[in-house]
């Protein structure tokens, strides 16, 4: 499944680079388009400490180059409640509400993000996990593992953006259940600044 999954992500990748747009009302917003960063718009007055990282983490990303090998369209929430797989071990992706223009790289932090996510062990899990995913993706799409140091920082962006939507939207998120797990420690570990993984990913 590892395998298949980063041959899934590249394929899209690698396909991506061909794609011309047929129609220019057709197209998608940018990775960093406000429609898809306002999760963060109620931290000032929720968490004015987190939201203060969030813009200087966002402002990090917007440094970044776009060349066309390493950037183009991307589904953006490729976690495994948005595919399915048969009993060949097939995956079909779905749910493209969240598709943009963005890094590739930044659809790989994404899968990465919410595989780890509530894990009993993490970084145990990744290092299972990585080095499978990235073969198989490399399989089908290349590109420059220089990409790989930004993955934290598109990792930062998720945790963010997801923290931010579950203060707003979700107050009443405590008990048990993913959503609880995940909030668990959360504002701490945002406001020490502390990555989401310490993991090697190169």
């Amino acid at each position: 499944f590892m395998l298949n999954y980063g041959r899934l992500i590249g394929k899209i990748h690698h396909l991506t680079k061909q794609y011309q747009l047929p129609n220019d009302d057709w197209k998608r917003p940018l990775w960093d388009d406000p429609i898809m960063t306002d999760a963060t718009d109620t931290l000032p007055q929720l968490d004015p400490a987190a939201m203060k990282l969030a813009i200087a983490n966002l402002a990090t990303l917007r440094q970044l180059s776009t060349p066309p090998d390493s950037y183009g369209m991307i589904h953006q929430d490729a976690h495994t409640g948005n595919l399915f797989v048969d009993e060949n071990g097939r995956i079909t992706l779905f749910d493209f509400d969240d598709c943009v223009y963005g890094h590739f790289i930044n659809d790989i932090a994404i899968v990465l993000f919410y595989a780890i996510t509530n894990r009993p062990d993490p970084t145990a899990f990744c290092a299972e996990f990585w080095p499978l995913f990235w073969c198989g993706y490399c399989e089908e799409n290349r590109l420059d593992a220089a990409w790989l140091k930004e993955i934290p920082h598109f990792m930062k962006l998720r945790e963010h953006q997801l923290y931010g939507i579950i203060r707003r939207d979700i107050p009443d998120y405590g008990g048990e259940g993913w959503l609880a797990d995940f909030m668990r420690g959360r504002q701490e570990n945002i406001l020490a600044e502390r990555p989401y993984i310490d993991f090697d990913f190169s």
